[in-house]
């Protein structure tokens, strides 16, 4: 089972294989917002993955749509909410914690 390491708190989080990023990031108790009802349509839950990136289930088309339209995306930019966590262990960085 991967582990979900949250930056900046440095928090971590056990995780299923399988399981949603988003619900290890909430299970950890970080202050992350589910919007859009998981469904790629805002950006509350963009996170930089520091780690672990190709361990992740490939991203989709409306999470590609969204990310697209966003301003600050980078290459390590992911949709929490949209992301599969695989076998390897995760190191994610929360956004909002850096907009003050």
């Amino acid at each position: 089972m991967p582990t979900v390491t949250i930056k900046p708190s440095g928090k971590t989080q056990v995780a299923a294989e399988g399981s949603i990023l988003i619900d290890a990031i909430i299970a950890a108790g970080e202050p992350i917002e589910v919007k859009c009802n998981r469904d790629a349509k805002c950006e509350s839950c963009h996170v930089f993955i520091l780690e672990g990136k190709k361990s992740l289930a490939k991203m989709g088309r409306p999470e590609s749509e969204k990310l697209d339209s966003m301003v600050g995306v980078a290459s390590k930019s992911r949709l929490a909410c949209q992301c599969v966590l695989g076998t390897e262990n995760v190191t994610v960085e929360l956004l909002g914690a850096l907009s003050g």
